[in-house]
């Protein structure tokens, strides 16, 4: 069973109590049927502190008279550390001016300008299309990236933010210190990274930099998914599909598409490395946002945004086109601009872009329950989650690991594929949920409609080592949707030794340290609130936890808000070594064969538990043998003194009557 546990610091109770009230705040103005961030167990708690963690600092910079300097992500004391994820780099940002602070780059700099849209993103110098293209989707729903910005204050520079992190929110602040360039030839100040189209509205920058503080470097955003990148800033559920897999084109319109914005958010990108994109102008190997979808005289037409705030779609329906009327541009609210939104059909929309990346989003009228798990692929765990539900409801599992992210250039030992299986209260299997893009690997989930009961969900993990390298012919530089390599022009891949100093392994510490605090977390079932502070318990038990080999978590999304799940990771493999080697469990254990059922578990369990009880029956017989022995070699002995004491007493009376 998984151990409960609870904070290491005392919370007051007007703490709670105010938690309690956010909490029903939240429930309260969130009624509406539109989309919202999911109110885990820890959100309400991980609000307060990033509001406590804002006020404090600015309570301490007022009387010092001082702004806010962030003396864990510092770009101009710590300029490498905030940039690399690794002591020796093969990127080097080499347009970097410095670092300055918001009032000091643009004159009246503001944090929202007509709050937050699309038209606003301009990606920057490093490769997080797919996180980029995840804000542009989000600020389609009025007020849903509002919500991230918990609390700020612009004078002192400090601002504080909440992302969904291993199925659950933590926070961080930052300051507004931001990297800037200089352009060769007007000498004016820009930003390097990401900014908005009027640079002195600062929500964008200011969100990238505490979602590369919370990962540990801007380098480690390289790369990536775009329903990752929505699922982190909403608390839904990412999975990808790829298009030439889709089996009714006109089902997915009407299920999929037409409800974008609505409860599945959207991005696209092509996944492999084509020789002449500009024929369409879509690139390859680049994440996009999908804004919205519309019919127009019985045309089926997709809207999609570039991050970079240019280079679009060239076919029917682009800019420019023949096809725009007056009427249509109005229908459509299309401005013909260079601003990396276009529409283009359906058809072409499925033929040119070969992934479709989905998050599922929820609105107030769910609830979700979550749990980890310590858990061993080889030798097989016998770990397992199960779950009660009071009514009826439409449920969503979602079966996930630790956020490889955070590792940076400490690459993990193995890959992980995850699949799992679920059963009723009678051991009957219901559904079978697997990964379908093989490089999408964080999550898997399923959704389906389930009655009142008892449910248990038991995962399997397929594992590959890690340290395949590519062939030495091969362009390790190449853009594809695995790694997207999207940089501006000022970037230079080359190589870059570290002198190793107390610098540099200060820096070594720092990034082990992040890996450490974020993901151990999970292994001991820590409450996480933030990524600034000492925010974990103390676990005595590490060493035991450390000998597990991976974490699995789930979480289950339900209309049913009496939900109740709970992680059962079992005993530890080795501890169960010599009843294990007794038994070939591997062929009955594997859920990926669809004839494994719940029952041949138990059957297992039942049968273990017996070779159990054999073995300590025999033990104990053993010993007991042992003892007797032992009883009957002491009885023999003692009958061989007495008789020799009556052989001695013989010899005496004998001697007594000669004499």
């Amino acid at each position: 069973m998984a151990k409960k546990t609870k904070s290491s610091k005392k919370i007051p109770k007007e703490v709670i109590a105010s938690i309690a009230a956010a909490q029903a705040k939240h429930n309260k103005t969130l009624q509406l049927p539109s989309a919202t961030l999911v109110a885990t167990s820890a959100m309400a708690a991980a609000r307060e502190a990033c509001s406590a963690k804002v006020d404090a600092i600015v309570e301490e910079c007022l009387a010092q008279n001082c702004k806010f300097r962030d003396s864990k992500f510092d770009l101009l004391n710590d300029r490498r550390n905030c940039l690399y994820s690794s002591l020796v780099s093969d990127t080097v940002y080499s347009a970097i001016a410095g670092s300055k602070r918001l009032p000091d780059l643009f004159r009246n700099p503001v944090f929202f300008l007509n709050g937050a849209t699309p038209q606003d993103i301009k990606q920057g110098s490093v490769g997080d299309c797919w996180f980029v293209a995840a804000l542009a989707v989000i600020t389609n729903i009025p007020g849903l990236l509002e919500q991230l910005c918990v609390k700020k204050n612009e004078e002192i520079g400090v601002y504080g933010f909440i992302f969904f992190k291993d199925g659950d929110w933590v926070s961080t602040v930052v300051d507004d210190q931001l990297f800037y360039k200089v352009d060769p030839l007007s000498f004016r100040r820009t930003l390097y990274f990401s900014s908005c189209n009027e640079e002195r509205e600062s929500w964008l920058p200011l969100m990238e930099k505490a979602y590369a503080k919370i990962h540990g470097d801007y380098e480690t955003l390289t790369g990536g998914f775009t329903s990752e990148g929505i699922e982190d800033l909403t608390g839904g559920i990412a999975s990808m599909i790829f298009t030439g897999d889709i089996l009714d084109k006109d089902r997915f319109w009407e299920e999929e598409m037409k409800n974008v914005n609505k409860h599945t958010l959207l991005g696209c990108a092509i996944n492999f490395e084509e020789e002449s994109p500009e024929k369409h102008g879509i690139q390859s190997g680049h994440a996009y946002s999908v804004l919205n979808a519309a019919e127009y005289n019985n045309e089926r037409l997709v809207n999609v945004r570039n991050p970079w705030g240019q280079v679009e779609w060239n076919g029917d329906w682009s800019d420019g086109s023949e096809k725009w009327t007056p009427e249509a541009m109005k229908a459509l609210k299309h401005e013909d601009k260079d601003d990396g939104q276009f529409w283009m059909p359906y058809r072409d929309f499925l033929r040119i872009f070969t992934t479709i990346d989905r998050c599922r989003i929820f609105d107030a009228s769910w609830s979700v329950a979550s749990n980890w798990i310590s858990y061993n692929v080889e030798p097989r765990s016998s770990g397992r989650f199960q779950f009660e539900l009071k009514k009826r409801s439409s449920t969503v599992i979602v079966l996930s690991q630790p956020d490889v992210r955070y590792y940076g250039s400490f690459e993990p030992e193995f890959e992980n594929t995850l699949s799992f299986h679920v059963y009723d209260k009678d051991d009957k299997l219901i559904r079978r949920a697997k990964i379908t893009v093989p490089f999408s690997l964080r999550s898997v989930s399923c959704e389906l409609e389930l009655d009142a009961g008892k449910y248990t969900v038991i995962p399997h993990v397929q594992r590959e080592p890690n340290d395949i390298k590519q062939d030495s012919d091969e362009d390790e530089s190449a853009d594809n949707a695995v790694s997207p390599a999207m940089r501006s022009d000022d970037v230079e891949l080359v190589l870059e030794p570290v002198k190793m100093d107390k610098s540099s392994y200060m820096f070594k510490q720092r990034k082990a340290g992040l890996i450490r605090s974020m993901s151990l977390a999970r292994l001991t079932g820590r409450t996480l609130l933030g990524v600034d502070d000492e925010d974990y318990e103390e676990s005595p038990d590490a060493s035991e936890v450390a000998t597990w080999q991976l974490m699995l978590g789930l979480r289950v999304y339900s209309h049913d808000r009496n939900l109740t799940l709970e992680g059962l990771p079992g005993i530890h493999p080795s501890v169960k070594k010599a009843q294990d080697e007794a038994l070939d469990t591997i062929e009955k254990e594997d859920p990926e064969g669809v004839s494994a059922t719940l029952a041949d578990k138990k059957d297992l369990t039942v049968e273990s538990k017996e070779l159990t009880k054999v073995a300590e029956q025999d033990e104990g017989a053993k010993k007991e043998a042992e003892e007797t022995k032992k009883e009957e070699k002491d009885e023999d002995k003692k009958v061989e003194k007495e008789e020799e004491k009556k052989v001695e007493k013989e010899e005496e009376k004998k001697v007594e009557k000669e004499e």
